[in-house]
């Protein structure tokens, strides 16, 4: 994933939350231009920053980084389910997904 990516994600996941990018700014201690100049790429975004905007946001980690944000619990649900199958029931649902 490309750090484009990345901040497109944060002002996904900010908006996800209903907040603005001043709110999160604020949030976060730092000053409240801080959000809009880090998803522009203006700043450089540290770990420790994204660690914190997703707590800020109530976002997983796991969420923001998995191959399609929009589907992340649907995907984690099915994984879920399927994971808890026994191998013949799991065997059939390929069969019926290769039809």
């Amino acid at each position: 994933m490309e750090i484009k990516e990345i901040l497109a994600r944060i002002g996904y996941v900010r908006n996800k939350a209903n907040l603005s990018a001043r709110e999160v700014s604020l949030r976060m201690g730092m000053s409240p231009q801080y959000v809009a100049q880090l998803e522009s790429g203006r700043i450089v975004l540290t770990v420790e920053k994204l660690l914190q905007i997703l707590d800020i946001c109530n976002f997983s980690l796991q969420r923001f980084f998995s191959p399609n944000i929009d589907d992340y619990d649907v995907d984690t649900e099915l994984q879920v389910l399927i994971e808890s199958l026994p191998a013949d029931k799991k065997k059939n649902i390929i069969e019926f997904i290769k039809t």
